[in-house]
């Protein structure tokens, strides 16, 4: 199937930035949990930081969640251990809750603006 939604990653400094947009397939999920894992690798033997902005997502299906859940997990034991998450739906926060239980050894804080969420991680990493 094709890919629906996309997103963008980049590497600044010892943080992984992404930005998420519109409503994502399996196949995106799949393809955007791949890429994170491949670009966290290039910084994961210092502590490392992710920057989330979900402002012009729009949600995705259930089945994205597990794939999500076990992305954490491994992010968890690789050395990340901060996360900004930017969002505007309560449903975004729900979500993105559910799915960090696993990040066990990473401070998670959601914002409203990506201003702020990249303020706070300057001050931390």
């Amino acid at each position: 199937m094709q890919e629906h939604g996309f997103f963008k990653i980049e590497i600044i400094k010892q943080t992984l930035s992404v930005e998420y947009f519109d409503a994502w397939n399996i196949e995106t999920a799949l393809r955007y949990c791949a890429e994170f894992k491949y670009l966290a690798e290039k910084i994961n033997n210092n502590p490392w930081a992710c920057l989330l902005d979900l402002s012009q997502w729009e949600l995705g299906i259930l089945e994205m969640m597990d794939e999500v859940r076990k992305l954490n997990e491994w992010t968890n034991i690789n050395n990340q251990k901060y996360e900004a998450v930017v969002c505007r739906l309560s449903l975004q926060k729900w979500l993105m809750a559910s799915t960090h239980r696993a990040l066990t050894n990473v401070e998670i804080r959601f914002f409203d603006n990506r201003k702020e969420a990249q303020d706070w991680l300057n001050s931390v990493i």
